[in-house]
C-alpha cells in the first residue's frame, strides 16, 4: 500500500469552493481525480448545454433549483476542483461513466410506476428550505441511504451507484500505481462504497461532506 487516496465527500449543490481548495493545498497530490466523465467534464467547463436525456435534463434542473438556495452554480465543486489543480499544475483525471449513457440505461431498466415516483419526489425536493436540506446531509448516514434505496429502487442502487463505484474504483486503483497520492472529488453518496472497494488496495483517507459544510 505505497499509494495514497483521499477521498472527499461532496455535495453538488454547495459552495464548497474553499473547503477543496484548502484540501488540495494542505494535500498537494500528484493528481486530481473527479466524478466526472470527459463529456460532462467540457461541458461544465465551456458551459455547453447540447441535448440531453430526459431523465438527465430532470435531475440537473432539479439540482440547480436547489443549488440556487446556497446561492452557487450546480457543478461549482468541480469547477473549483478543476481551477486548483491548473493553478498548481496537478493532472486532472476523469474517473466516472459516460453520464449520457448511465442515464439511458437507468430510463429503460424502471418501469413507468416508479419513473412517476422518481419524478415527483424529484419535483417536491425543490421546496425543501435550505435549512432543512443542511439538516438532511448532517444527519446522512450512507448504509441507512443505500438499504432504503435497494429496497424501493434497486434499479437506481444497482446503475446510478453500485456499477458507477466498480468504474470508478478500478479507475482509481489503475491511476494509484502511477501516482503516489490522489485527492478524489466524488459525491458523499459514492464515499462508502468506494470505501469498500478500496481498502484493501490503497492507504485511504476519507472527508465526509458534513465536515465539510459544519
Amino acid at each position: 500500500m505505497d499509494s495514497k487516496i483521499v477521498l472527499v465527500g461532496i455535495g453538488h449543490v454547495f459552495n464548497l469552493d474553499k473547503q477543496i481548495k484548502d484540501i488540495v493545498r494542505k494535500e498537494m497530490p500528484d493528481a486530481i481525480a473527479l466524478e466526472l466523465d470527459v463529456e460532462r467534464a467540457n461541458a461544465l467547463i465551456h458551459r455547453k448545454k447540447g441535448r440531453a436525456p430526459f431523465f438527465y435534463s430532470l435531475l440537473a434542473k432539479v439540482q440547480n433549483l436547489i443549488a440556487r438556495k446556497f446561492g452557487v452554480e450546480t457543478g461549482k465543486e468541480m469547477l473549483s476542483s478543476i481551477e486548483i489543480a491548473k493553478e498548481l499544475d496537478i493532472p486532472i483525471i476523469y474517473i466516472d461513466m459516460n453520464s449520457r449513457r448511465v442515464m439511458d440505461k437507468l430510463w429503460r431498466a424502471m418501469s413507468l410506476k416508479k419513473k412517476i415516483m422518481i419524478i415527483l419526489s424529484s419535483f417536491l425536493s425543490i421546496f425543501y428550505r435550505k435549512g432543512e436540506i443542511e439538516k438532511k446531509i448532517k444527519e446522512f448516514k450512507s448504509d441507512e441511504f443505500t438499504e432504503e434505496l435497494e429496497k424501493h429502487f434497486p434499479e437506481i442502487k444497482k446503475i446510478l451507484i453500485d456499477e458507477r463505484n466498480e468504474y470508478m474504483a478500478e479507475n482509481l486503483k489503475n491511476y494509484a500505481k502511477k501516482y503516489d497520492k490522489i485527492v478524489a472529488i466524488v459525491g458523499e453518496g459514492h464515499i462508502k462504497g468506494l470505501k469498500d472497494l478500496l481498502e484493501n488496495f490503497v492507504e485511504l483517507e476519507i472527508i465526509h461532506l458534513s465536515q465539510l459544510i459544519s
